[in-house]
């Protein structure tokens, strides 16, 4: 395939899989709500879950809630707990709730889902946004952070209230001015800094990086919310995972943080880039400039030439869960239609990774989230050529893998969380 037309059917692919990057940006301001009166109580131990499913080609899906961690096949759809949306997104967890990272019924914003006594799902509190939005991160009870992509400045909000109460001012921090977009799509928190990774290239979509000084991180104090000054990574692209909805650990038990890089979904075939594990030091909040890792170059099974990492979680003595490319793509569509990726089992110490045993193929652009509840951890594999759309669930210990739940109806896993049951 001619690279023109090569280049072309990967702005399809990244149109359909970061579709819920389009924003509808004005020059005005979102104003600071008031605080409705709403407490949490003492935090529970007794955990139920949701389940989010859409649908392969629309955001139309199922939130699905459950009092206890669900096994076997599940039909979605005429399951008691369920509920169709047609906005699933996806989203991250605080004590009782998930953010889905739009509004369930259409439109940018961010909204609350609460479980009620039957574990039904419930639709909640809505923080607006003028822009769409693609991160959400709490500090604490009292104070979270979250993206408005119609502005650099970082939106704080109030975790209880779920309202807006300010912004960082994020003027001084370093963009691209020449490219046609600039905006913060990840967002990480270790003790009282967050870390917010920018994108820079091409407007969505397409998903293209353009950066002449690598992967760009700025660094907040989460004490008096300023900007501290921004870190580069060379011969690195975007360090984040801007397809995916979840908040999993990814900071280490010394306070180093590790990011995915995005690597090769340009198919920059001109100045490739690998994807790569990079570190940021917990004693300077500085890149460590000797530390890159790719997995994919330590499975001797794989065939791929283009170096792609999606998902990521670490779980605890340098032991960490990614997926890599297994088979090169034969067009980027590829990417999004076919199982061509494999879940690995890392030593980041070592620099080692090995085949989670046990596990099929998955659509990683699509199905990279993991998790780590009940002491395990859990993978999600989508893999349409076997009817899979699955958890499935691994001991760090070891290195084999099996089938706890499939979705066998409602459409692809997008999202598996452990909240707080609520007292009613």
């Amino acid at each position: 395939m001619k690279r023109g037309k090569y280049l072309k059917s990967l702005f399809v692919l990244l149109g359909m899989v970061i579709s819920l990057f389009t924003s509808c940006a004005t020059d005005d301001a979102i104003p600071i709500s008031g605080e409705p009166d709403f407490s949490f109580g003492e935090p529970s131990v007794k955990k139920d879950y949701m389940l989010f499913t859409r649908s392969g080609s629309s955001s139309n899906g199922f939130i699905t809630g459950f009092d206890e961690f669900p096994e076997g096949d599940l039909d979605i759809p005429s399951l008691p707990g369920t509920i169709a949306y047609p906005a699933i997104s996806g989203g991250v967890t605080f004590r009782n709730y998930v953010v889905n990272q739009q509004k369930l019924f259409g439109g940018p914003g961010y909204q609350r889902i609460t479980l009620n006594e039957a574990k039904i799902p419930v639709d909640g509190s809505i923080i607006e946004t003028l822009g769409g939005g693609s991160a959400v991160a709490f500090l604490n009870e009292s104070k979270g952070y979250y993206i408005d992509y119609n502005t650099l400045n970082i939106q704080i909000f109030n975790p209880t209230t779920f309202t807006r109460i300010g912004e960082i001012d994020m003027s001084q921090a370093f963009s691209i001015a020449t490219n046609a977009s600039n905006q913060y799509v990840d967002f990480y928190i270790r003790e009282n800094r967050l870390f917010a990774c920018l994108y820079t290239g091409f407007s969505f979509p397409p998903f293209i990086y353009q950066s002449d000084v690598g992967s760009i991180v700025a660094v907040i104090d989460t004490d008096t919310d300023t900007f501290v000054k921004n870190i580069f990574k060379e011969d690195t692209k975007y360090p984040g995972q801007p397809f995916l909805r979840f908040n999993n650990n990814i900071v280490d038990e010394e306070g180093n943080i590790y990011l995915v890089t995005q690597g090769g979904l340009a198919f920059d075939s001109d100045n490739p880039t690998s994807a790569k594990i990079i570190k940021i030091l917990a004693e300077t909040d500085e890149f460590d400039p000797d530390y890159e890792f790719i997995p994919q170059m330590q499975i001797s099974e794989s065939t791929a030439t283009t170096i792609i990492n999606t998902g990521f979680i670490y779980v605890g003595n340098g032991i960490a869960y990614t997926n890599v490319l297994m088979e090169e793509p034969s067009a980027p569509n590829d990417l999004v239609n076919f199982p061509l990726m494999r879940w690995v089992k890392l030593n980041l110490n070592e620099q080692t990774a090995e085949l989670v045993q046990g596990l099929p193929r998955n659509v990683g652009l699509t199905s990279g989230m993991a998790y780590n509840y009940t002491d395990k951890v859990q993978l999600n594999v989508y893999n349409p050529d076997e009817g899979i759309s699955a958890i499935y669930e691994t001991d760090p210990a070891t290195n084999t893998a099996e089938i706890i739940f499939n979705a066998v109806a409602g459409g692809i896993i997008y999202g598996f969380y452990e909240i707080e049951e609520t007292e009613q």
